[in-house]
């Protein structure tokens, strides 16, 4: 099976899980053709990441969290307001996401908490198969409580958190 990863390069913990899928789906006689990996002017691949994967490299413009002017934690209010004013160039990535999926000759893509790809599937609806991996999807079960955490600032986590999916199967 040809599979496409799409990768939220913010932190480390995505491009780790999509290096031991990749070695994991390689071991079993399946190929990465791609792996497509979200940017921002802040962000660079780590060197064991580019040393590790072995696909296809490629990046693309993608929604990211501003720091708090102390520095400590994501500022929710600058980043909202941040990303909504790089709205055209995201939908030049949702493009640019589509492209990929439809000419890369994947037959399933995986997703690794980006954003973007679960709007790619909502506005453009690939027909390629998408299946979404990541530990932030245990907040979207019902049982799932979030120790000490504002409730709006849980239903804000599991609303970005069920952007990243739309289309999963």
């Amino acid at each position: 099976m040809k599979v496409l990863f799409i990768v939220q390069g913010e932190g480390r913990g995505h491009l780790t899980q999509a290096i031991t899928m990749e070695e994991l789906l390689r071991r079993n006689g399946h190929e990465v053709v791609e792996v497509l990996v979200g940017k921002s002017n802040s962000r660079c691949l780590p060197g064991f990441f580019n040393r590790s994967i072995q696909a296809p490299v490629k990046r693309f413009l993608s929604p990211n969290f501003l720091p708090t002017p102390a520095n400590k934690r994501a500022s929710l209010a600058r980043s909202v307001a941040y990303n909504l004013t790089r709205l055209p160039v995201y939908l030049k990535s949702m493009h640019y996401i589509h492209r990929r999926i439809e000419e890369s000759g994947a037959e399933l893509v995986i997703n690794f908490y980006e954003l973007l790809t679960g709007m790619t599937y909502l506005f453009f609806r690939p027909s390629v198969p998408q299946i979404s991996v990541g530990h932030q999807y245990l907040f979207l079960h019902r049982d799932f409580e979030f120790p000490g955490k504002n409730g709006f600032h849980l239903w804000l986590l599991r609303l970005f958190t069920r952007l990243t999916c739309i289309g999963a199967r």
